[in-house]
């Protein structure tokens, strides 16, 4: 008896766990948002390195109209389903950025997509957006959200950034983010 236990818990043990599978994004919140940054992580094929870590988020229009302003955020909260329930997965998110992109003056970095990797797990929700922090990250035109799970995208909604004449004239000449 004692040697079938350990065989049946062998055989447990070495059973593989059971793989996440992400079937679908429920859109629970998009739209304009406010939110205080309480971090910052590191996302090297993100604008700038670097993805913002929020807290206090609080949607406050539902549009994908997107004034060009400092400061101004807007993404969309995701609810994750899948199986099989609280399982630890990863999400690509890219925001492909309308052309000619968006160039970072101090080091010239010239970007036309940001894409970082989102830890969450099935049954969560998480907050994928973009904010404008600097004047050089304001483009107007459409902002794609992609959300992708391995080879397969999830998610993809638009954002459409417009009024460039109300953004400061530096950040309007030629060749910068905002023409």
């Amino acid at each position: 008896m004692a040697r079938w236990l350990v065989c049946v818990l062998a055989v447990l043990l070495a059973a593989p766990a059971a793989a996440a599978d992400v079937s679908a994004l429920s859109v629970v919140e998009f739209g304009l948002f406010r939110a205080r940054t309480i971090g910052h992580m590191p996302a090297p094929q993100a604008v700038d390195e670097r993805t913002n870590k929020l807290g206090d988020v609080v949607f406050y229009s539902q549009t994908t109209k997107v004034p060009a302003r400092l400061g101004i955020r807007f993404g969309t909260r995701l609810r994750i389903l899948g199986a099989p329930a609280s399982r630890a997965v990863t999400l690509r998110a890219i925001w492909r950025i309308p052309e000619p992109g968006i160039v970072k003056p101090e080091t010239g970095t010239h970007y036309r997509q940001s894409i970082s990797d989102i830890a969450t797990s099935i049954g969560a929700t998480t907050l994928l957006g973009y904010g404008f922090d600097e004047p050089w990250e304001i483009r107007c035109g459409d902002w794609t959200q992609e959300v992708w799970f391995g080879d397969r995208k999830l998610l993809s909604q638009t954002f459409t950034v417009e009024d460039c004449a109300g953004v400061p004239i530096s950040a309007r000449e030629a060749g910068s983010a905002a023409t």
